[in-house]
Formats: C-alpha cells, sequence, structure tokens
C-alpha cells in the first residue's frame, strides 16, 4: 500500500512537473460597475411600432432633437432617479401592467430579457404621450429608455404599449423593480404613474444584464516536455508498469 501510495504521487509530481491542467467552467465574476445600455423593441396593437413621419424635413428634425433632450433629462448614466413627489392627474392613469420575461442564457433565474406592457387610459377621446420606463431598488431608479410618441385612446383596452427591453450591461444579478411614467408630448407634463407599490406585477423581478449572462470556458493547454529520448508518456509507461509488477508480486507472496 505504501508503494501504491508512493507511485500515484510520483505521478502527480510529474504531471505538474510537465504543466498538464485540466479545463473547467465558472461563471464570470466581473462585477465592476459599467455603463447602463438597453436594447430596445417597441410594439402596439401587436405590431412593431412605427412613430407617426413627420409632414417636413424640419419637423423630422424637430422631432429627433425634442426625443434626444427628453433622453437627456433622464439620462441612465450614473444618474438615478427617485419618485418623490407626484402631481396627481384624474384625466390620466395606467390602467394595468403586465412584465414577462424573454431571456435566461445560463438558467440561474435571472433574466436579461424582459417585456412591459401597460395600458393608459385617459378621460379624454384620445390624447397624445411617451413613456419613460425605469428599473430599480429600495426606491432608486435609473431610466432605460424614453419612448416614442404614441397615442391612447379613451379606456380602450386595445391601445396598450409594448417595451420589449434586453439589459446589456449595467445591471448585476438582482431584484429590480419596475417604474412607468406616461408624460403629455406636447407640454412634457407627468400625466400618470404605475410602479411596484401600486401594481405587484412591477416588483422583484429577478434580472441581470447580457455581461452577467454567460458562462466562460478557460482555455485549456498542456504542455509536453521530453528529456533525452525518452519523452513523458514513456515515463509514465514505466511507472505503471512498475506499479503493476509490485502489485502482483504482492498478491504472489499473500
Amino acid at each position: 500500500m505504501k508503494a501504491l501510495t508512493h507511485t500515484y504521487k510520483m505521478i502527480a509530481a510529474l504531471l505538474i512537473v510537465c504543466g498538464a491542467s485540466l479545463p473547467f467552467a465558472h461563471a464570470s465574476q466581473d462585477n465592476s460597475a459599467s455603463t447602463i445600455k438597453v436594447s430596445v423593441s417597441e410594439f402596439q396593437f401587436d405590431t412593431p411600432y412605427v412613430e407617426q413621419a413627420a409632414s417636413t424635413s424640419a419637423d423630422a428634425s424637430k422631432q429627433s432633437e425634442k426625443h434626444k433632450q427628453r433622453t437627456a433629462l433622464v439620462s441612465t448614466n450614473n444618474q438615478s432617479y427617485s419618485p418623490s413627489s407626484y402631481v396627481y392627474t384624474s384625466e390620466f392613469w395606467i390602467y394595468d401592467s403586465w412584465v414577462t420575461f424573454d431571456r435566461d442564457i445560463d438558467y440561474d433565474g435571472y433574466y436579461s430579457g424582459f417585456t412591459v406592457e401597460f395600458d393608459a387610459d385617459t378621460y379624454f377621446s384620445s390624447a397624445r404621450v411617451y413613456a419613460v420606463l425605469y428599473l430599480g431598488r429600495d426606491g432608486l431608479y435609473d431610466a432605460i429608455h424614453v419612448s416614442s410618441e404614441f397615442n391612447i385612446y379613451g379606456e380602450d383596452a386595445s391601445d396598450s404599449f409594448v417595451i420589449e427591453s434586453t439589459l446589456l450591461s449595467g445591471f448585476p444579478p438582482s431584484e429590480y423593480d419596475v417604474l412607468v411614467e406616461i408624460y403629455d408630448a406636447h407640454s412634457d407634463e407627468l400625466l400618470a404613474y404605475s410602479n411596484s407599490y401600486d401594481d405587484a406585477d412591477l416588483a422583484y423581478l429577478s434580472l441581470e444584464s447580457d455581461n452577467h449572462e454567460y458562462i466562460y470556458e478557460d482555455t485549456v493547454v498542456i504542455v509536453e516536455e521530453h528529456g533525452g529520448s525518452t519523452g513523458v508518456f514513456s515515463i509514465l509507461a514505466l511507472l505503471l508498469a512498475t506499479l503493476y509488477l509490485k502489485s502482483k508480486k504482492s498478491h504472489t507472496l499473500n
């Protein structure tokens, strides 16, 4: 038994000296802060949403500039947003919201893709609005998307707006809350909002950004060294043969 143990130790030492290594997998542990990046698609009436085209190039330029300004106001880069005060408007409200999960590459229960659908209603026959979507924890939120302008029609249930998001970076695995705000497209006045306090569907969503999804395989490098005319595999063969002969001799003596 001592000879057997000694031989195994010699083999292990030889493998270490020769630089052999074994493959293994591990999840990325890079939790450093990163810029928030999100890929978004919009839908309404069960089709991809295309904002109404401007009648002139000047109007199109103005429309684009307006969207840039709105996005800048709720810049996602290293800024947090706290919904500390709201003006209650009885003429607009969010009737309901729904969340579905779309993407979990590493099957750890945290999703990098999710969809928020909300049905905004108004006392008026129609109104042109836009939405801002936030993700947050402990009452502090980061804006991840300022939507295109779209129309809502009274209390029509079929005009719900859908924002399909893929978190690319900036969100470590955690439980996040969603905040949805609706603004007047003409005056930029806040009209209505919905968050985790008044809609449980928007609370405690298990999310992570795409850069936390993947499992990386370490590269395997095997180095072979030869000494004289005898290679490492020849040495291993000799050691195994020696082990076999010693084992056979031991059984014969018994």
